[in-house]
């Protein structure tokens, strides 16, 4: 075992090396259009809703040849859906549980969430300064913490969660532009159309438990790509 170890660390830089014309590093910002409803309540219409939120994200593409690439990346949002809800402030851990019966309704709930996007690429125009390309791939979804703004102050605030939110299946299309050596403004458009979200214990439903607040998202990445 020590001999393969030591193996595989003599062996890394030669990898490294051997790959390091097909390797890039991307940063990125990413606004977005998230789209929800006003509300998700049983008892009454509702309609749907946008609000525009803003992620950064990090990549590393590795290019296959001059046709293929597959994206793995790490990135940030937190997407706010404004939407009024019924807060269940008895589930709520303490110390802002209570189990008084005041009517309790949010205003916003923001989902701080880290991205895990792996996508594949084809290049379908390559020329000398400008590459266009599509993209399909999955985005795992870990929620840190959930902010809730309600009708009663008292219990607004930011709670851990520390679990897996969902997974999105993502459809792209960009470009890259050569502005240096070796060195692209790349610029995407990403559009969800299948996001699964876990319920959201603290938000009540009919029956008293937890409620998904349900949403997709339209993606516009912007930033660099640089050589590794």
């Amino acid at each position: 075992m020590r001999q393969l170890l030591i193996l595989l660390l003599l062996s890394f830089p030669v990898i490294i090396y051997g790959q390091k014309n097909k390797l890039q590093f991307s940063f990125q910002l990413q606004p977005e259009m998230t789209f929800h409803k006003d509300s998700y309540a049983w008892w009454k219409e509702n309609s749907s809703k946008i609000t525009t939120n803003l992620g950064i994200v990090t990549a590393v593409q590795y290019n296959s040849n001059q046709k293929f690439f597959v994206n793995v990346g790490l990135g940030f949002i937190s997407r706010k859906l404004q939407t009024a809800n019924i807060l269940n402030q008895a589930a709520l851990p303490p110390p802002k549980q209570s189990f008084t019966l005041e009517l309790v309704t949010t205003k916003s709930v923001s989902y701080r969430t880290l991205l895990l996007p792996v996508s594949f690429g084809y290049n379908f125009i390559r020329q000398n300064k400008i590459n266009t390309f599509v993209t399909v791939g999955f985005t795992g979804n870990y929620l840190l913490n959930t902010y809730y703004n309600s009708n009663h102050s008292k219990y607004d605030g930011a709670y851990k969660k520390n679990y897996w939110q969902g997974i999105s299946l993502n459809l792209g299309v960009g470009i890259d532009y050569k502005i240096a050596n070796k060195v692209f403004a790349t610029t995407s458009f990403s559009y969800a159309p299948i996001n699964t979200v876990r319920r959201d214990d603290y938000i009540q439903n009919h029956n008293g438990n937890g409620l998904a607040l349900t949403h997709n998202y339209l993606n516009l990445n912007m930033g660099l790509k640089i050589p590794l």
